[in-house]
């Protein structure tokens, strides 16, 4: 969702231009890459299991997830300059029964950066997650073929199963990529990708790596990077970061697989 935000903010500060004249991050030391470690032989489990688990995972995350709250920072950096081009900071409350609603608490930069893009953005995770559009959403067999790779690997001390993501339809809200999944309880901890359909033939490719930690019990978003390319605003880093999770449980739903 981030991903075609930006792309599609990216495309529509082209069109205002010719108008107006105007994160906790949980991320791998580079200088310690990941290494494979093979399952033991009484460990491996098939990779139908695999992906059955992460659709459990998924599905029950959803149905235990009553509400929370959490400090959302953006902040917009253009064409590698260290300081960012526009910052703002927003207080989120997720509700299972309506979804997420936003109250801006600072913002600061241009306001041609913080209208088309971090409006977009907003507009389009308010509209995702409804009830009645979420699940369009989820990393779940119903939205991706899968594919396992084989063993397994570190990722900040957690041992992780890679799985190989292609979307089964074309949707700017579905990517084509990877996810790396906790190999105890199958979890997101990580997802990065591009959309498998962009939202505007005028923006380039647009990237995202989201990184997830366990916060009381579930896997939450702690630091997204979203990397875009316009005409106008040239190369686009975005820098999310997430704090201060207040989460609330509510009784987990029974869940019944649906294939």
């Amino acid at each position: 969702m981030l991903v075609v935000a930006l792309t599609a903010a990216n495309t529509r500060a082209q069109q205002s231009a010719t108008q107006s004249p105007q994160a906790a991050s949980v991320q791998n030391d580079p200088s310690q890459p990941a290494k494979p470690v093979s399952y033991r032989a009484n460990e491996r489990i098939s990779d139908p299991e695999i992906i059955r688990r992460i659709d459990a995972a998924v599905y029950e995350r959803s149905n235990a997830l009553a509400r929370y709250t959490v400090k959302e920072q953006y902040d917009i950096y253009r064409n590698g300059e260290t300081s960012p081009s526009a910052q703002m900071t927003i207080q989120t409350v997720y509700s299972y029964s309506i979804g997420k609603e936003y109250t801006v608490t600072a913002q600061s930069g241009s306001q041609l950066m913080r209208s088309v893009v971090f409006d977009k953005i907003l507009e389009a995770e308010r509209d995702m997650a409804k009830s009645s559009n979420r699940e369009k959403v989820w990393v779940t067999s119903a939205n991706y073929e899968m594919r396992p790779e084989p063993g397994t690997i570190d990722l900040n001390g957690r041992q992780c199963v890679i799985v190989d993501l292609k979307s089964r339809r074309k949707s700017p809200h579905l990517f084509n990529g990877k996810v790396w999944v906790d190999a105890s309880d199958f979890t997101v901890l990580r997802l990065e990708g591009i959309p498998s359909q962009s939202p505007s033939v005028f923006a380039g490719q647009t990237q995202v790596v989201r990184d997830y930690a366990k916060i009381d019990g579930f896997s939450m978003a702690t630091h997204a990077d979203v990397r875009s390319h316009s005409f106008l605003l040239g190369d686009t880093l975005m820098k999310i970061a997430y704090t201060d999770y207040q989460i609330e449980r509510g009784k987990p739903a029974a869940w019944v697989p649906s294939h």
